[in-house]
């Protein structure tokens, strides 16, 4: 693809092995002067950055254009690797913004040059680091493969602080507290289905530029897609473990709602089960039939509550020595 574009781009060369900030280019292709004793971006490693409104400006070829033309509405990260090129779309976690806001970027990778498309503003700083701290690299590629690995630095603490999150969940299940901060665990939830999405889809572009049909790429360059692509293997059965373990305690979480649900239909049927003799004697007396037994007696209304208060004594005694009056495990509560 030619470099010149119909509007601004922030251009970087890789020169003597260390990625360096270049000219920018100006409206309609003018170029601004060039710093003295630097090579012309076009005859060495080029790396540029456009905004999504200025790629139609570029020759991103038929499936290079399709691939940039589903940029806003890419769900994960995938790319296409061709003889010569390759072009993909990068779509980072949304970090407790809706999916469709999650922040992302596409690039067209050749020998020689790396486009980026980017209108989120993530990937300037990162180049601009790699420029600072004169990190090592010899390709447009090696750029794409460090761009690719900064979201992971931070990936392995993430983890962390979700698995203590659900560590700290599970023991207040376990001491039997009735109440835990629901949404920070459905919070959870969803970041670890975000970077569930991510890892896959990053580990589609890494598995496919680390391999044999990424043939214009050096060795070299392949075997850091590959080992990045094993960085996320790892990162992947470590998501896969948090998940599972997730699971387990959200399933006690619900089980803990299942035993109180259980237990106040327990105690309801007790009540019902005892008030019921109650029940049959007043109404018995409600129907105020003549010669009815005590209702002419002296002292008679006190007796038949005295047999009331009876029943009710001789029922909890006989469904407390049947273990019905026990509901559930105490859980010592701190």
């Amino acid at each position: 693809m030619p470099y010149g574009g119909a509007a601004m781009a922030k251009v970087w060369t890789v020169l003597g092995d260390r990625l360096k900030p270049a000219e920018k280019l100006a409206p309609h292709g003018a170029r601004t002067a060039e710093p003295e004793g630097m090579a012309r971006p076009s005859r060495v490693p080029t790396v540029m950055i456009v905004g999504p409104e200025h790629a139609a400006g570029y020759e991103f070829g038929r499936v290079g254009m399709e691939v940039v033309a589903q940029l806003p509405h890419a769900a994960m990260p995938f790319a296409e690797v061709g003889d010569t090129c390759a072009v993909g779309v990068v779509v980072l976690p949304p970090a407790g913004r809706r999916a469709a806001e999650a922040p992302r970027f596409a690039f067209s990778l050749t020998s020689s040059e790396l486009v980026i498309v980017d209108g989120d503003g993530i990937c300037a700083p990162v180049l601009n680091a790699l420029s600072s701290d004169d990190v090592a690299m010899e390709s447009c590629a090696d750029v794409l493969c460090y761009l690719l690995a900064e979201p992971l630095r931070a990936q392995p603490e993430l983890l962390s602080r979700v698995r203590a999150d659900f560590e700290e969940f599970e023991q207040l299940l376990l001491e039997g507290r009735e109440r835990i901060d629901r949404a920070k665990m459905m919070a959870d939830s969803r970041r670890m289905l975000g970077l569930d999405t991510f890892y896959q889809g990053l580990s589609d572009i890494t598995g496919l530029l680390g391999g044999e049909d990424a043939a214009f790429m050096s060795p070299v360059s392949r075997a850091r897609f590959a080992a990045l692509s094993r960085q996320l293997d790892r990162l992947s059965a470590r998501l896969e473990s948090l998940q599972n373990y997730a699971l387990q305690v959200n399933g006690l979480y619900q089980e803990g709602i299942d035993i109180r649900q259980n237990n106040v239909m327990q105690w309801l049927t007790v009540v019902t089960t005892i008030a019921m003799p109650l029940t049959v004697i007043t109404g018995w007396y409600g129907m105020n039939f003549p010669h009815m037994g005590l209702i002419d007696a002296a002292g008679g209304y006190l007796l038949v509550a005295c047999v009331c208060i009876v029943i009710v004594v001789a029922e909890v005694v006989f469904f407390y020595r049947r273990g019905w009056l026990r509901f559930g495990s105490r859980r010592r509560r701190r």
